[in-house]
């Protein structure tokens, strides 16, 4: 007598239709996960616009405010001494403040020094 064949055509056909609904229901699954990932909002960073380097209030803006508010200061102390030569003193610190603000990338051209 003949033996039965290795494989079983039934059974072969059976392990293909179950390959074939595993890959579309993981196919399916992969196209929802991405319909979802579409529909979600991006998430907010900031709802703040990004600040100028140069703006009001910037660091490089504050820094050289200070330092020309010092030197000023010190020009106004200066001239309470009767003795003390001032002259050029205000001017100084006029050429100090652009000079500071040129160094951070800040120039104005608006700024006149007498």
């Amino acid at each position: 007598m003949d033996a039965p064949p290795a494989g079983n055509a039934e059974g072969d056909g059976h392990d293909m239709k179950s390959s074939l609904f595993l890959a579309l229901g993981l196919l399916l699954a992969l196209a929802a996960s991405a319909a979802q990932a579409q529909t979600d909002p991006p998430p907010v960073q900031s709802l703040r616009p990004s600040q100028s380097p140069c703006g009001p209030g910037s660091q490089s803006v504050r820094v050289c405010n200070d330092d020309f508010r010092s030197c000023n200061s010190v020009c106004t102390a200066t001239a309470l001494d009767a003795t003390a030569d001032i002259a050029g003193c205000s001017l100084r610190c006029c050429t100090q403040f652009k000079a500071c603000l040129s160094i951070r990338g800040c120039a104005s051209r608006s700024i006149d020094c007498f």
